[in-house]
């Protein structure tokens, strides 16, 4: 298979321009001085966003786009033959027709990365590494079972469970969304409060979800994968071959937790 990697700009071959997507996030606040302007955002958004309704659908767009970017161009861009594209995006895009949260506008890729692991953004990217796709071969329930896992991190919106509990993070948030619709200035207001997008990157995949989270995920997408007509132990299924293969320093799942629990839980 002819795997090659592009530069940040597949992405918007993938899916519709980032850029579109974060348009008419709303306009400034009228009248008073620009610092007014600042500490009245900075009231009003510890007022709404405190919380998980604090983090709305604008919102989860401009950290969904920017985390996603950062996603690929931190494991080797994206893989760009067509038939694996193909394939990937028509058993992600099954499974999310299914899924609870079916109006966001999901996006499936392959990351060039020899490296076992998937990922998920806000508001529906989902990302398989190279590696991991490799490993699972034409087995479809395997991908799917990966997919679906990824799929439910979303739908319960556990990244957005983890940002909202940095209350300043979600005033920060309020602010650059209130005031901004391109996604620049948006990390140009959230670099102010020093909590960029590469921040939450690193919160989100190289710390990884805790232990309790991932277990429901892995919950909740082996119940859509059955439900979309793949097989029930196809999650186990891969967790157990990836166990079998794990061993030295091996960057498998290296921010989820122990493969031997998580296969536990599944049976």
């Amino acid at each position: 298979m002819n795997l090659r990697h592009i530069s940040l700009c597949a992405l918007l071959a993938l899916a519709p321009a980032l850029h579109a997507q974060f348009g008419g996030l709303g306009d400034l606040v009228p009248g008073g001085s620009k610092a007014d302007k600042v500490l009245k955002n900075a009231q009003d958004g510890a007022k709404i966003v405190k919380g998980m309704a604090g983090i709305g659908i604008e919102e989860e767009r401009v950290i969904g786009g920017s985390v996603a970017v950062e996603v690929v161009a931190k494991y080797g861009g994206l893989v760009r033959d067509q038939a694996t594209l193909r394939r990937v995006n028509l058993v992600g895009r099954t499974l999310s027709q299914y899924s609870d949260r079916t109006t966001l506008a999901w996006r499936f890729g392959v990351l060039d990365s020899a490296t076992v692991n998937a990922f998920s953004a806000p508001s529906g990217y989902v990302f398989i590494t190279r590696g991991l796709y490799e490993m699972i071969g034409d087995d479809d329930d395997l991908l799917a079972a990966v997919l679906a896992h990824e799929i439910g991190h979303i739908t319960e919106r556990h990244a957005l469970n983890i940002i909202a509990r940095n209350e300043a993070f979600s005033g920060a948030m309020g602010i650059a969304a209130r005031n901004s619709s391109e996604v620049g200035n948006v990390q140009a207001q959230l670099q102010q409060f020093d909590l960029g997008i590469d921040k939450i990157v690193q919160t989100l995949f190289d710390k990884g979800f805790d232990p309790q989270t991932e277990y429901g995920a892995d919950a909740k997408g082996r119940a859509l994968a059955t439900t979309c007509g793949y097989r029930s132990s196809g999650l186990r299924e891969i967790l157990e071959k990836l166990q079998s293969r794990q061993g030295g320093n091996a960057q498998v799942f290296s921010s989820h937790p122990p493969l031997s629990e998580r296969i536990k839980r599944l049976r």
